[in-house]
C-alpha cells in the first residue's frame, strides 16, 4: 500500500482510533497468553511425570487450563471492540461516499455506469472491513507470535533455533517477489469486475427494452464473456495466491524437518531433553502457520489497497457544479430569467471543426410569470437550455441571471428550492404515494397533500387503490401507468410550490385522455409562475408568451405563435410538417 494512501486511511479511521488501539491491547494480551502452554507442556514431560509428582502435574494442568480460558475470554472481547470498530468504519465511509455522490455534478453519472458507483459503496468498502478486521487481528497476533517464540526457542535451545530462522529469509523472499504481481492482477480483476457490475445494473433496469428487441441472448453472451475475463482474471490471482501458499508450505516443512532432524540428534546425544524437543516443535507450529498464512493476508491485503485507491479516487473527485465560497442563498424570486451569451459543451473538450457546440451565444428575457416554450428538432439544445437554469451544468461562458442575480453566485441548493422539474418519464421512488409526493416538502400538510393530488388530476385514482395514499408504488414507479406517474410527479412539484416551473416534454409520451388530464394540471400549476415547455407537439404551446425555437445548438427564432408562423422560418416549417402528418 502506498504511504499516501496508507496515510488515507488512517485519517478515515480515526473516529475509532481508541477501539482499534484497546482491540490491539487485547491482541498482544490474548497473543502473549499462547506461549506459556508449550513450555507448560515440556514441565510436564521433563519434571512432573518423571517424578510422579501428582501436585506438581495438577498445578500445571490447572494453569494450563486457565490460559485457555483467560485467553479465550479476551479473544471474545477483543474481537467484539475490533468488530464494532471495522464495521463502523465501513458505516461512516459509506455515508461518507454517499454524501460526496449527493455534491457531484451530473456530468460525473453522465460518465460513471451506475453499478460502477454503486460497487465504490458496497463491495470497496467490504475489503476495508476485511483489512480492518480480519488482517489487523491477524498481521498483529502473528506477527507478535512469531517474535515471542522466536525468543523462546534462542532462550531454549538457541543452535537449533538459529536453523530454524535460516529457513524464515526464503519465505520473506517468496512473499515480496509475488506481491507486485499480485497488486496489479488485484487491479485488473477490480477494474473488470466493476465492468461486469456496471453492465449487470444496466441490463436489469432496461429488462423492458432487451426483451421489446429480442436481445436476451445477444446479452447473455455479453455478459458471459465479461464473467470469463473475471474468470482469467480471477483465476491468475488464484494461482498466484496458491504458488505463495505452496512455496510456504514447503519452506515450512523443511523447518518442521530441520527441528525433527537436528533436535533428535541432540536428544540422542543426551545434549536435550525429550520435553524440551516437544516444547520446540509446539513453539513451530506457532511459526510457519502465521508464515504460510501471509498468502492469505497478502490476497486480503492487495485488494484493499485497490478498494482503498477506488474509494479515495470516488472522494478526490471535484464537482463541476460548485457554490463559490460564502455564496448567499438566493432569495424569494419574482421568476424573471435572462440568459446572456450562453455557451455549453457536453464535451469538457473544446468543439473541433465541424462538431458545433451544444449551445452558442444563446440570449434571451423571460419576464416573470410568463409562460415560455421552447421547441426545435431533436439535438437542438432544449433540454440543456433548462438543464443550465437548473445549474445542473455551468455554461462555458455567458451567463444566466434570475431575478438579476447571476446564478453561479448564489447557492445552487437555494435556486433548485424554487424551481420545479416535471420531465418526460419522472422517477418515482420506492415506497408509498404519500412519500413520493412529500419528497421535496417533508412537512407538508395532510390537507396539502390532498389539495395538490387534486390539483394534479391525481387523487381520483389514488382513492380508487386498495391502500389509497399508503399505497407502494414499486421501484421507478413500475406500479403505476406512465399517466399516473406524471400526475403524481405534478402534485410533486404544486406540493413544492415553486416560482419557476419546467416542463421537459412532459406529455409527448401519454395518450390523449391521459394528456388532456395532464394539461390541466400543467395549466393550474402554471398560473402566475414563470414556466418552461418544452414540446414537441406545437399544438400544446400555441398560447405560450414567447416560443424559443431552437436549431444545432442556435437560437434560432423568437416570438409568440402567429409572429412565427407569419414569418415563415423554421417553426413555421416544423408546424406544417406536424399538421401535414395530421391531416
Amino acid at each position: 500500500m502506498h504511504q499516501a494512501t496508507f496515510r488515507r486511511f488512517l485519517a478515515l479511521a480515526r473516529p475509532q482510533r481508541g477501539k482499534i488501539v484497546l482491540g490491539i491491547a487485547l491482541i498482544l494480551l490474548a497473543t502473549a497468553l499462547t506461549l506459556p502452554a508449550p513450555w507448560i507442556l515440556k514441565l510436564i514431560i521433563d519434571e512432573a511425570l518423571p517424578t510422579h509428582n501428582v501436585q506438581q502435574l495438577l498445578w500445571l494442568l490447572v494453569a494450563f487450563t486457565a490460559i485457555f480460558v483467560l485467553r479465550a475470554g479476551i479473544t471474545f472481547i477483543r474481537n467484539r471492540i475490533l468488530q464494532y470498530a471495522a464495521m463502523r468504519l465501513v458505516c461512516d465511509v459509506r455515508i461518507q461516499l454517499f454524501a460526496h455522490l449527493q455534491t457531484l455534478s451530473l456530468r460525473y453519472f453522465d460518465a460513471n455506469q451506475t453499478g460502477k458507483t454503486a460497487s465504490r459503496i458496497s463491495q470497496d468498502t467490504n475489503e476495508v472491513y476485511a483489512l480492518t478486521n480480519g488482517f489487523l487481528i491477524t498481521v498483529i497476533s502473528d506477527a507478535i507470535t512469531l517474535l515471542g517464540v522466536l525468543g523462546f526457542l534462542f532462550w531454549i535451545e538457541w543452535r537449533l533455533a538459529l536453523a530454524v530462522a535460516a529457513v524464515l529469509p526464503l519465505f520473506l523472499f517468496n512473499h515480496f517477489y509475488q506481491r507486485t504481481q499480485m497488486r496489479e492482477e488485484s487491479r485488473v480483476h477490480r477494474q473488470n469486475w466493476d465492468n461486469v457490475v456496471g453492465f449487470l445494473h444496466e441490463k436489469v433496469a432496461a429488462a423492458r427494452v432487451v426483451k421489446s428487441f429480442t436481445k436476451e441472448q445477444d446479452e447473455v453472451a455479453a455478459f458471459a464473456a465479461g464473467i470469463n475475463a473475471d474468470y482469467y482474471h480471477y483465476s491468475r490471482i488464484v494461482i498466484r495466491y496458491t504458488k505463495i501458499g505452496i512455496i510456504a508450505d514447503v519452506l515450512g516443512s523443511l523447518g518442521a524437518l530441520v527441528v525433527l532432524g537436528y533436535g533428535g540428534w541432540l536428544v540422542l546425544e543426551g545434549r536435550m531433553a525429550v520435553g524440551t524437543l516437544v516444547a520446540f516443535n509446539s513453539y513451530i507450529a506457532f511459526i510457519f502457520p502465521p508464515i504460510v498464512r501471509f498468502a492469505d493476508l497478502n490476497l486480503i491485503f492487495q485488494r484493499a489497497t485497490t478498494a482503498l485507491e477506488n474509494i479515495f479516487g470516488l472522494l478526490d473527485t471535484q464537482p463541476e457544479v460548485a457554490d463559490a465560497p460564502g455564496a448567499p442563498a438566493l432569495p424569494p424570486v419574482r421568476g424573471e430569467v435572462e440568459f446572456r451569451d450562453v455557451c455549453f459543451d457536453y464535451d469538457r473538450e473544446p468543439p473541433g471543426q465541424g462538431r458545433p457546440r451544444t449551445l452558442t451565444n444563446v440570449a434571451f428575457t423571460a419576464p416573470a410569470g410568463q409562460l415560455i416554450a421552447i421547441v426545435g428538432p431533436s439535438g437542438s439544445g432544449k433540454s440543456t437550455l433548462v438543464n443550465l437554469l437548473a445549474r445542473f451544468y455551468d455554461p462555458a461562458s455567458g451567463q444566466i441571471l434570475v431575478d438579476g442575480h447571476d446564478i453561479r453566485s448564489v447557492a445552487a441548493a437555494s435556486l433548485r428550492r424554487q424551481i420545479g422539474i416535471v420531465l418526460q418519464e419522472n422517477i418515482l421512488f420506492s415506497g408509498t404515494l404519500e412519500e413520493n409526493l412529500k419528497y421535496g416538502r417533508p412537512d407538508a400538510t395532510r390537507e396539502q397533500i390532498l389539495a395538490a393530488a387534486e390539483a394534479a388530476n391525481a387523487h381520483e385514482f389514488i382513492a380508487t387503490l386498495p391502500d389509497g395514499y399508503a399505497s407502494t408504488v414499486g421501484e421507478r414507479g413500475v406500479k403505476l401507468s406512465g399517466g399516473q406517474r406524471q400526475r403524481i410527479a405534478i402534485a410533486r412539484a404544486i406540493l413544492k410550490d415553486p416560482r419557476i416551473l419546467i416542463f421537459d416534454e412532459a406529455t409527448s409520451a401519454l395518450d390523449t385522455a391521459s394528456e388532456r388530464l395532464i394539461q390541466q394540471a400543467m395549466e393550474r400549476l402554471m398560473h402566475g409562475r414563470t414556466t418552461f415547455v418544452i414540446a414537441h407537439r406545437l399544438s400544446t404551446i400555441q398560447k405560450a408568451d414567447m416560443i424559443l425555437v431552437m436549431e444545432q445548438g442556435r437560437l434560432a427564432e423568437r416570438g409568440t405563435h402567429a409572429e412565427l408562423l407569419a414569418r415563415g422560418g423554421l417553426y413555421a416549417r416544423l408546424h406544417a410538417l406536424q399538421f401535414q402528418d395530421v391531416a
